[in-house]
């Protein structure tokens, strides 16, 4: 898909009807480790992918997705977090170019059952992943949706 493209069809998916492949988990992991991270201490991240269904079925708010995928932290602070959200949008949009379903989620951080993040770690994003019959078709997004300040 075009880059545009891709970004103008972008939308929150929170219905999914299977799990996604091997394949598309591997696309989207190797978006996230390509995402630029402050200082490039890429060592202050840690994945988790949850697939395994007792596990997500102890989670709220991840809207049934068969993946959730755990952005964690060590010592999060705003930089952090900044770097964080470049990792959760490269996978956003790496599952949406597969044609899968991805939302951005915090709801579920809290219901994650102890021992599935590794020590040291604080979760701070997660990404609901999942098949979805959802269409992606390009929408108009205006200019003044964001005001902006021109300095010329």
């Amino acid at each position: 898909m075009e880059t545009q493209k891709m970004i103008s069809s972008r939308k929150a998916v929170r219905e999914y009807h299977g799990q996604i492949t091997d394949y598309q988990l591997h696309e989207i992991l190797t978006a996230a480790n390509a995402a630029p991270v402050a200082m490039g201490q890429y060592d202050n991240y840690q994945l988790t992918v949850i697939q395994d269904p007792k596990t997500l079925a102890k989670m709220s708010g991840i809207y049934d997705a068969p993946t959730v995928i755990v952005l964690s932290a060590k010592e999060p602070d705003a930089g952090k977090d900044i770097s964080a959200g470049a990792i959760v949008h490269n996978m956003e949009l790496a599952a949406e170019d597969q044609g899968l379903g991805a939302n951005y989620n915090m709801a579920g951080l809290g219901s994650i059952p102890n021992g599935v993040i590794p020590n040291g770690f604080t979760p701070i994003f997660a990404l609901t992943i999942g098949q979805t019959n959802e269409k992606f078709t390009p929408r108009e997004v205006p200019l003044d949706r964001i005001h902006t300040n021109f300095v010329k």
